[in-house]
């Protein structure tokens, strides 16, 4: 194991889970689905699939726990001396350079191995945890109260929210939460040079980016009060808050719909009470003790190697292992089960191998 102190281990276990996810566990599931087709496996393959439009599955909680956990991180670096020693600006500077870094990588992302023009696309998922990331960073460092900081929040939520239903789209009108109506593809078509992911918009464009600070930002607080030791940062906590703000999005879902690739507040909203409730399971698990230590320690050790170099896990899967997915789909499913969990084996392996040697990719 890693020496991250104990309050981390459940933030590297849930970055791990989450990039296992990315790096083939998907993919391993669907295979398992049609290698198995009984019900249960084909309703788990079913939630580890976007949701086709309106309405939440687990698969689309994956990025925004990413998103989630960044803001966690976030929030416990500024406690730390080297921070508080820093001036604002040279903090901002630093966030500024690693949102840069996180865009270049992912325009780099889309493009994979056909670098032609016509690849060519600036929003990414690299790119939209870069600028979320910055704006949640540029709130801590810029609002010190909790109030503040809230408040913040609060004017993303707003501004998004009217945004999306009640900016008067041309040629469609306002509140209209489609791919050709929405306000997102209406302004991601208008400012956005390239490609589009969803062709009249894109899951990671300008909204989005703003959206997707508010999951961060409650991340941000998240780890703040992990921090403090207070009971505010208690699992039993983070299941109260977690509770709620899933309640209240699901409720607000009711009239204006929870849709992950507009990032509306809605969504946002329900992302923010999954994260909550997964991370309080995670801290009464691996930070209170409560499981058997050998457990705790097989887990760590598994996940812990993916989580800590997530950014380099993604790249990997992109450039190494996604382009074989298509191959393996051409034979038996047998065969492609034991090539999925190859593949999975050999990513594990390296991350392991520069894990024990302290070699990470820092952006």
């Amino acid at each position: 194991m890693s020496d991250t102190p104990k309050r981390l281990l459940s933030v590297d276990v849930l970055r791990g889970f989450d990039m296992l996810v990315i790096i083939g566990l998907d993919a391993l599931i669907h295979a398992l689905a049609r290698a198995w087709p009984v019900a249960p496996m084909a309703g788990l393959a079913e939630q580890f699939s976007h949701a086709t439009w309106a309405g939440v599955h687990a698969y689309d909680l994956v990025f925004p726990l990413f998103i989630f956990l960044a803001g966690v991180s976030l929030a416990i670096v500024d406690t730390r001396p080297l921070a508080a020693a820093t001036s604002p600006s040279r903090r901002l500077v630093t966030a500024a350079r690693r949102m840069i870094v996180l865009v270049v990588l992912g325009i780099v992302y889309n493009f994979g191995w056909d670098w032609s023009w016509e690849r060519f696309r600036l929003p990414s998922v690299l790119g939209l945890i870069g600028v979320s990331s910055f704006i949640a960073s540029a709130a801590l460092i810029l609002c010190r109260r909790t109030e503040a900081r809230i408040a913040v929040w609060i004017a993303i939520a707003a501004m998004v929210a009217c945004a999306q239903l009640f900016f008067i789209v041309p040629g469609h009108g306002p509140g209209i939460l489609t791919p050709v109506g929405s306000v997102n593809g209406y302004l991601d078509s208008l400012l956005l040079p390239g490609r589009l992911h969803g062709g009249t918009y894109d899951p990671e464009g300008l909204i989005g980016m703003l959206s997707a600070a508010t999951i961060a930002l409650a991340g941000a607080g998240a780890g703040a009060a992990m921090v403090s030791d207070g009971r505010q940062g208690s699992p039993a906590s983070l299941f109260f808050g977690g509770i709620v703000f899933a309640a209240v999005g699901i409720a607000v879902s009711a009239v204006y719909p929870a849709i992950k690739s507009l990032w509306t507040v809605s969504f946002d909203l329900i992302a923010i009470g999954a994260c909550m409730l997964l991370l309080g399971a995670a801290r009464l698990i691996f930070d209170r003790h409560e499981a058997p230590a050998g457990m705790r320690r097989s887990i760590g050790d598994l996940l812990a190697p993916i989580g800590a170099n997530a950014i380099l896990a993604y790249m990997l899967a992109r450039f190494l292992v996604y382009p074989l997915y298509a191959p393996l789909r051409q034979i038996p499913v047998v065969l492609e089960l034991a090539g999925l969990c190859a593949l999975i084996a050999f990513q594990w392996i390296t991350l392991r191998g520069l894990f024990q040697r302290g070699l990470f990719l820092r952006v």
